[in-house]
């Protein structure tokens, strides 16, 4: 266990987020939680300033990569960490402040109850802010083709806002998950329902970033799609994914 003696890790991703992550980290540490920042080696100096915190707070931990490898890889990595430092419940966040603390105390206060716990937009209290009508309706659409196609309950397939306990982990084989971007999000869901874990959706309010560069690309949206025509067949005839 970390020296921080916390039950929960926090897994952030970051590729250049030098504007976010000084503040971002410093607000998260009000939590009784421990921190994992998953960095792909950013040119703009993230890592640095990551490694500059841990060596002043026992709660702050960096894991460099060597390059940008997608944010399903570094979410592998990141659970690998945690499990082999025994941390009980395993949480995903963005750095951007898309996800608010606020949101994170539900989270938090569910994880005891459930397997997974998800951050959902699209259930009553849920929703965004700083998207134009355009980009809300693409992705509730997105959600409820992602539910059809792959028989699933889960209102908010793409979150990226969520818990797994350590018996979820273990259960879905992350190891051997293949996707990255909202695929990963998507297939990790499947996962936990072939697995028959119990999964709680609690509201949450996405914000646009407030700093910074989007990740998103027409790959990550390419790479869902292709997710869902592989996996949508397998779903209907009951063929598990993993």
């Amino acid at each position: 266990m970390s020296s921080s003696k916390t039950t929960h890790l926090v897994i952030i991703p970051t590729y250049n987020e030098k504007e976010n992550i000084f503040d971002f980290i410093n607000e998260l540490c009000n939590f009784d939680i421990s921190i994992l920042i998953v960095d792909d080696n950013s040119p703009d100096g993230t890592g640095e300033i990551v490694k500059k915190l841990s060596s002043v707070s026992d709660q702050v931990n960096l894991l460099s990569r060597n390059s940008k490898q997608g944010l399903g890889s570094a979410y592998r990595d990141g659970f690998k960490w945690g499990i082999e430092k025994q941390y009980k419940y395993l949480l995903q966040m963005d750095a951007d402040y898309s996800h608010r603390f606020e949101d994170l105390e539900q989270l938090l206060a569910e994880s005891h109850f459930q397997d997974v716990v998800i951050g959902s937009r699209y259930i009553s209290g849920g929703g965004s802010v700083g998207w134009d009508m355009k980009r809300k309706l693409l992705s509730l659409a997105a959600n409820k083709i992602s539910r059809i196609v792959l028989k699933s309950n889960i209102n908010d397939m793409t979150s990226g806002f969520r818990c797994y306990s350590e018996r979820a982990i273990s259960l879905i084989n992350f190891q051997n998950t293949k996707s990255d971007g909202y695929s990963f999000q998507i297939e990790m869901s499947i996962r936990s329902i072939e697995n028959k874990l119990s999964i709680k959706e609690v509201p949450i309010i996405f914000n646009e970033r407030r700093l910074g560069k989007s990740k998103m690309s027409r790959r990550i949206v390419l790479e869902a799609l292709l997710f869902l025509a592989n996996n949508g067949v397998k779903r209907w005839l009951n063929i598990k994914i993993n």
